[in-house]
């Protein structure tokens, strides 16, 4: 028997016991389910332990001690801090690595969210509306301008009436409002409703690819399934 038959074998008996989880009220059932749960996490931990030590202590740490780059040591240091957390005693000792793994993370976050995300985003928001801009685009996709431009329209008043939909300083209700402030409330009101129309529709985008995601995993390993029993059934 092949390793590859081995490997075939064994994750069609964790499959059934991953859908274990559907007949969860009957115990032996659950048993499965738990230890199959049980497998994959031990699996994953000892793989991210061989990544670890392969791709990241030994040749970025330990081969560049050897080379005589001391400095290392202070990563060391930190690493060896949070072998204290094991006791309650000494846990304030490792308080000083997740302070400092805390504020780099939490820095590279806010640089990552401002320039891989925000400022993405506003340079998306800025299209232009004038047809001649897009000649480009329809001598190399076909089509008509107008749908190019109506598309960039769609894109500006979406992400205007979203922002807009988080405004909560619209009073229309006061009496002491002048016209105008009631006119610049009943367009933000107006906008405020659009909003939160592109937001519903944002939303049910977002869940209906995560539906196909889920739908996509189920049907190959249901396909998994019935082609491996074909298989051992059909030589």
């Amino acid at each position: 028997m092949t390793a590859a038959t081995i490997g075939t074998i064994l994750a069609f008996v964790l499959t059934l016991m991953v859908y274990g989880y559907l007949a969860k009220d009957i115990p032996l059932m659950r048993a499965l389910y738990r230890i199959a749960a049980y497998i994959l996490i031990g699996v994953t931990l000892g793989y991210a332990a061989i990544v670890a030590w392969h791709s990241v202590l030994s040749p970025r740490l330990l081969l560049r001690l050897e080379s005589g780059q001391w400095w290392y040591l202070v990563p060391l240091v930190l690493c060896l801090l949070l072998l204290a957390k094991a006791r309650r005693s000494w846990s304030g000792v490792g308080n000083v690595t997740l302070a400092f793994v805390f504020g780099v993370g939490a820095a590279l976050a806010m640089g990552g969210a401002l320039t891989g995300t925000l400022l993405p985003q506003v340079q998306a928001a800025f299209v232009s509306l004038n047809p001649a801009h897009y000649e480009g685009l329809v001598a190399q996709q076909g089509g008509l301008s107008l749908i190019f431009v109506t598309n960039a329209a769609l894109i500006t008043l979406g992400t205007v009436c979203t922002l807009l939909a988080f405004s909560y300083t619209v009073g229309t209700d006061r009496d002491d409002a002048g016209p105008g402030r009631r006119l610049v409330d009943g367009i933000v009101q107006v906008a405020f409703g659009f909003g939160k129309v592109f937001i519903m529709f944002t939303v049910g985008a977002l869940l209906a690819t995560t539906s196909i995601s889920l739908l996509s995993a189920l049907v190959d390993r249901i396909r998994f399934l019935v082609e491996t029993l074909w298989t051992w059934v059909v030589p």
